[in-house]
This record gives structure tokens, sequence and C-alpha cells, in this order.
């Protein structure tokens, strides 16, 4: 009786395709890590809005950083250098609305005062805006006989919901700022000790990036403020202060903010005349202009390295994915991916590259040593 024979159901009589056949332990864990993404996932979508502003409060906390540590070599504790901080932004910025707000309130409140007569003034004329006015009944918006209750509803939502995301990003700021050491201490302790030193460093160049950007467009907006300001004031264009405030809030906002604001200048400039209007138009394109090319580049070249397509792309993803927020968050996130994917991609192939030549090289320099030693 041969008794070499496997049974009926043993490995060796099992197909090929059966032996190589994953245990059903492997599908059960690849069924629960496909709904553990999905749950993700759909945790993501509902939590998105909370989720951008911890991104804006992180980055805005990484962006104080620089202070802070600055305020600490000098002997103030954490949370004293912190206040401080936090102090001399309020200061400055308190003092900078206390000093425009009244004056800009009463352009704004003159300029509403006298819409209907604006908008009438427009739609009497023959241009080009007068007919935009009649397409749109810009007179009855104005007056509210198309006040739609819903709309007006929806509006003051989306006011009252800015204004509370707004106070919440600065009231959860200050506690990332505060924890920045402990958040670092966490994500070092993940990494292995070799790979330590270069996320320290990666990590030091991201937050000088941060504070960097967030400065540099502070910068740009403040002198796209002033010289509209002047420039309007110049050439004679009403609510002059009140445009530079609208121009200078704007800017922040990447491609779309010159557009808006160069939109809202010529609304009101319109009204003066076509002369005022021209001026206008040709002050706010040349400074643009000069934003783009001088301006900007000179403030922001140190903070943001990144080509202009990849800025254009960086808004289009950010805006489609997030609105007016992730266009906002997307140059100092695509910057910090940048400076990722140099360090942990782009250099370690150059260093493998670097070692095989170097290889190659010594390898070649020994075969012909070796040829060399058997020549007659």
């Amino acid at each position: 009786m041969n008794t070499e024979a496997g049974a009926p159901g043993d490995v060796g009589d099992s197909e090929p395709w059966q032996q190589n056949w994953p245990p059903p332990s492997y599908w059960i864990k690849v069924g629960l890590a496909l709904i553990a993404a999905g749950v993700a996932l759909f945790l993501l979508g509902v939590l998105k809005g909370i989720l951008l502003l911890v991104i804006a409060s992180f980055v805005l906390a990484v962006g104080l950083q620089p202070a802070v540590a600055w305020l600490e070599e000098r002997g103030l504790r954490r949370g004293l250098g912190l206040a401080v901080v936090l102090m001399a932004i309020l200061v400055v910025v308190g003092g900078m609305v206390a000093a425009a707000l009244p004056l800009i309130v009463s352009q704004v409140t003159e300029l509403v005062t006298r819409l209907p007569a604006l908008v009438e003034e427009l739609a009497a004329g023959d241009g080009l805006l007068s007919r935009l006015a009649a397409m749109i009944d810009l007179e009855g918006i104005a007056n509210g006989q198309t006040a739609d209750p819903a709309a007006l509803f929806d509006v003051v939502g989306s006011v009252l919901g800015g204004v509370f995301n707004f106070l919440t990003v600065l009231l959860v700021t200050p506690y990332f700022a505060m924890s920045m050491p402990e958040i670092k201490r966490w994500l070092v302790r993940l990494l292995r000790p070799h790979q330590r030193e270069d996320f320290l460093r990666v990590l030091g160049e991201s937050t000088d990036m941060m504070a960097n950007f967030i400065l540099g467009n502070l910068v740009v907006s403040l002198i796209a403020g002033v010289v509209t300001w002047v420039g309007l004031t110049v050439i004679g264009v009403p609510y002059a202060l009140a445009l530079a405030a609208f121009v200078a809030v704007t800017d922040l906002i990447p491609v779309l903010g010159a557009l808006l604001g160069a939109i809202a200048v010529g609304i009101v400039a319109a009204v003066e005349g076509t002369d005022i209007l021209l001026w206008a138009l040709a002050l706010v394109i040349v400074y643009q202009q000069i934003e783009n090319f001088v301006i900007a580049p000179r403030v922001m070249n140190r903070a943001v390295d990144l080509s202009p397509a990849a800025v254009i792309i960086a808004f289009m993803v950010g805006g489609a994915m997030a609105g007016l927020l992730g266009a906002l968050l997307a140059l100092p996130i695509a910057a910090m991916l940048k400076l990722v994917i140099n360090q942990y991609v782009i250099e370690e192939r150059m260093d493998k590259v670097r070692a095989e030549v170097v290889d190659t090289g010594g390898m070649m320099e020994r075969r012909r040593r070796r040829g060399a030693r058997q020549l007659p």
C-alpha cells in the first residue's frame, strides 16, 4: 500500500493559486481597513469646517513661533512671551482700527445712504455700466424692493458664521502656540533617532517660512491700502479711505483679491465721471502690476519659494476644496509640502545617486588597477 500519497485536501493536492491565496484573517483585516477608510472620509466631510478652523489656527500659531522664541532667548517664559506678542499685535491692530474706523464707518454710511442716487445716475447714462445696472436691477436692490427675506437671512447667517469662525480662530490660536513645544516633542517621539535631526530642521524652516508668509502678506496688503488711499484722494474719488480699507482686506485674497478691489473702486469712481473712472482704474491696474512683479516678489521671495504655476494650482485646489479659507491656506501648506518633499523624497534619492556614483567610481578604479597589475 502506497503511504506517500497525501490525503484529499492536503496542501500538496491543492492548486498553485490556492496555495498562494491569503488566509481569511488577511481579508478580515482588509475589510476592516476599508471600513475605517470609509468612516474617515465620512467624518472628514462632516467635520471639514472644524478641521479648516483648526488648520488655520495651527498655521497662525506656527507663524507666532519665531517671535515667541526670540523673547524666550532673552529670558522670558513661554507664557509671558506669548502674552507679550499677542498684546503687541492687539495694540498695533487695535490702534490702526481705532484711528481709521470712525472715518471708514462714516464714509460707508454715507455711501450706503447715497446708493439709490448713485444707482440712478449709473442707470441714466448710456454706457456699459448703465446697461449692466439695467440688467441686474441695481435700483430695486438698493431700495429694498426686490429683497427676499430668505436671502436676507442667508446673508446675515453667513456674516454671523464668518464672525464666529474668526473669533474661534483667535481663541484657539494661543492654545496651539502655547503647546507647540509639546506638539513638537510628541512628533519627534514618533520618529527614529537618525530621522529626528532632519525633521527638526524641516520644522524650523517651516516655522520661519510661515511667519514670513503671514508678515509678508500683511505688509503687501498695507502697502496696497496706503497707495490706494493716497491715489484715490489725489484723483478725487469719494470715500477714498473706505475703498482703501476694502482694497487692503481683499488684497489678502490670492488672485481674486485685486479684481474685487478694482470692481469696488470702479463702481464708486464711475459716478464721478469717465475721466475719474479712467484715472482710478489706471491707478488700480498699474499698482497691481507693480505689486505682482516688484513689491510682492521682493517681500515674499524668502517666505514662499513657489513658481507662479504652483501658486495658481495651489489656489485653485484650495479654493475648490475649502472655499475662501482653503485659498488663503493653500500657499503656506503648498510651501510646507515642498519642504517636506525636498527633504524626504528628492534629497534622499539624490543621496542614493551620489552614493552609487561614488561606489561605481571606486569599483572602476579597482578594476583599472587590477588590469594594470596583470599587464606584462
